[in-house]
């Protein structure tokens, strides 16, 4: 039986965000940005379950949750939470940051802390294809795959479940 696989990779499907990749214990990056780009291709159920018109669901419904979940990280910086070396604190002033030697302090509205240890690309296709897949399987999605490029050639991807 075969299957089919979507592939939604639009122009729009992107966030320009800053952060910084921990290597080890005494070395790390300087805070910089990217524009990510974001592909996701989706594993549909069986042949046998697509619409009675031969597709399996309107592409919109996909297209805009994606795109809604792409914004919330666009002109953002994204920290790791779950880095032992980063300690947070909310003030009066904003969200102090501190990382070994480093200080900032970030106006709250512009930090996403996100449940990782490094925001490699690694880990943002990981949240985000565990986010997708969870958000679509209610269609009969099989599996999500999301591929976030840091710049034109590079990046990684996740497959969400593993194994469908």
């Amino acid at each position: 039986m075969s299957t089919t696989t979507l592939h939604l990779a639009k122009q729009n499907f992107k966030f320009s965000a800053a952060h910084f990749l921990i290597f080890d214990e005494t070395h790390a990056e300087r805070l910089h940005g990217h524009n990510y780009q974001v592909r996701v291709d989706i594993k549909t159920p069986a042949e046998a379950e697509l619409h009675a018109d031969g597709y399996f669901l309107d592409f919109n419904v996909f297209k805009k949750y994606i795109k809604t979940r792409l914004d919330q990280w666009d002109e953002i910086v994204l920290l790791p939470k779950q880095h032992p070396d980063m300690k947070f604190k909310e003030t009066s002033k904003g969200l102090e940051v501190t990382f070994r030697d480093r200080f900032y302090i970030f106006p709250v509205s512009e930090v996403v802390l996100l449940p990782v240890t490094n925001t490699s690309v690694e880990q943002l296709s990981r949240l985000l294809a565990e986010e997708f897949y969870n958000e679509f399987k209610q269609y009969g999605v099989r599996q999500v795959r999301v591929y976030v490029a840091e710049t034109q050639g590079q990046g990684a991807s996740t497959v969400e479940p593993s194994k469908a």
